[in-house]
């Protein structure tokens, strides 16, 4: 590729040398690690590395063709940009000359229910005939493939290799979730989602984003003019109402209660969800198996988006009926007439909505372990043990993923939270503290083991164990587990 066609629609503010522009190059990086021959090698600082701390090192490795930077580099070949995270997305666009019109492009953010929301819309994507790309937390899936997933939202430079490998198989749609953290990092830069979801916002990332205003400030601006076409809230809570206000885009609201798509009369049980939903005076009747009224609201979100793109509601109401089960969310396993539960619920507004879906169908004793994860939020630990207290018979507290922290640390400011310690165990042995929910509960009980969800590790240190808490439930019970 020519460096010139590298840089349509980006604006460069001084060049090295004019004649870079008709040099040929083979590759774009941004990894020091994984530069190839004849490559384009961009700088972007990150949060622990900065790379022109290495532009000698980096030059002499006579594989970089030029720099993309925004410092001047005397003797060095380069093109000075104004910001290089923002161009990363259109210089990677350029080069693996995607043409993202081809593509419907749909974007999910929020605190809660990203991931279930994203899997009913590439389900009602793949019943209306579409090829799909999904990215989200539990796993990136290209048509059928499946790649393991690092981030929510993966890096710019490795979202748009994704999208350019599922172009080459055919793929036509995109459907992924927008984290609050790639929202303020730009990575999904160059990208105009056709219609973007939001789902709630609630207390967390706050070790990131440091106020409720800043962690709003980041989710607003997937609900701009420049990176979205239209727009689908949640209008139950708070933050998804004054969003709806201030979105200047096209936009629909979504809402258990009432907006443009709701819910009228909704049954709930242990088996999932029916219900009827308006959908702007059409009725569409819906029979989930997914549990809870904050699922009912991850449905309806996808619903929404599917009516502001225009799927058919056959197609919609296929889509919706066909997601049997999102991995660690509410997973389901029963033995001896006790319910089991493994939820990626994490903070005390998702443990809020699990528990309270939980408590409809109570009939002898809630039982819920959890812990919380370390190097994060700390804010939130006091608030997710009132929160099990609040709907729990029983509350083990354990650890989640401790990384650097000190695990009794973590879980001592956990039981700060507990008006009373009556019915609080406390096992920092995570393995250990699944096997005495198993071990104490009876006919009638209903366990929940949160935070984790589909994880099938635990970090302690730095270090990546195995560990998945459904693997552990079906040890404990008795029962296969088969991972969907």
């Amino acid at each position: 590729m020519l460096v010139k066609d590298l840089f349509k629609g980006i604006d460069i503010v001084k060049i090295s040398n004019s004649e870079i522009l008709n040099e040929e190059i083979e590759n774009v990086s941004i990894n020091t690690n994984k530069i190839t021959d004849n490559s384009a090698f961009i700088l972007i600082i990150g949060t622990t590395f900065n790379p022109y701390d290495k532009v000698e090192d980096i030059y002499k490795t006579g594989k970089v063709k030029l720099f993309i930077s925004e410092k001047e580099l005397p003797g060095k070949p380069y093109i000075l940009l104004k910001n290089c995270r923002e161009a990363l997305g259109i210089i990677c666009k350029n080069f693996y000359n995607i043409d993202l019109d081809k593509f419907l492009l749909i974007g999910v953010t929020g605190t809660n229910g990203k991931t279930t929301t994203n899997y009913i819309m590439d389900s009602i994507l793949t019943k209306s005939g579409r090829k799909t790309i999904r990215i989200g937390t539990t796993e990136y899936k290209v048509l059928d493939k499946v790649l393991e997933a690092n981030n929510t939202t993966p890096g710019t430079y490795e979202l748009f290799e994704i999208i350019h490998e599922g172009s080459k198989k055919g793929a036509d749609s995109l459907c992924m979730e927008v984290s609050s953290h790639a929202l303020d990092q730009n990575r999904a830069a160059g990208l105009k989602f056709d219609t973007a979801i939001f789902t709630n916002l609630t207390g967390d990332h706050l070790d990131y984003h440091k106020t409720m205003e800043e962690y709003y400030a980041a989710k607003r601006k997937l609900f701009t003019e420049q990176a979205s076409k239209s727009a689908v809230i949640n209008i139950d809570h708070e933050y998804g109402k004054r969003l709806f206000e201030e979105t200047k885009i096209k936009k629909i609201s979504f809402s258990t209660i009432k907006g443009d798509v709701s819910a009228e009369n909704p049954k709930y049980t242990l088996d999932g969800i029916k219900t009827v939903i308006n959908i702007n005076g059409y009725k569409l009747f819906i029979e989930s198996t997914l549990v809870g009224k904050h699922n009912l609201e991850n449905i309806l979100g996808a619903v929404a988006a599917a009516y502001m793109l225009g799927i058919d509601y056959t197609f919609i109401k296929e889509g919706v009926e066909a997601v049997r089960n999102i991995p660690g969310r509410l997973e389901k396993f029963e033995k001896d007439g006790r319910y089991f539960f493994v939820d990626y619920a994490h903070t005390d507004d998702a443990l809020k909505n699990v528990l309270e879906a939980l408590s409809t169908f109570k009939k002898k004793r809630i039982i819920t372990v959890f812990g919380c994860g370390g190097d994060r939020d700390r804010t939130k630990r006091p608030r997710m043990a009132k929160v099990a207290e609040n709907f729990s018979d029983i509350v083990i507290v354990t650890s989640d993923n401790p990384r650097t922290e000190d695990p009794l640390a973590i879980i001592n400011e956990i039981l700060a939270g507990f008006s009373s310690m009556k019915n609080v165990l406390v096992e920092p042995d995570r393995r250990k503290a699944i096997e005495k929910a198993v071990t104490i509960s009876e006919n009638g009980d209903i366990v929940l083991i949160a935070g984790k969800g589909h994880e099938d590790y635990q970090i302690i240190g730095k270090v990546k164990h195995h560990f998945d808490d459904r693997e552990e439930i079906c040890r404990n019970i008795g029962v296969k587990f088969e991972k969907h």
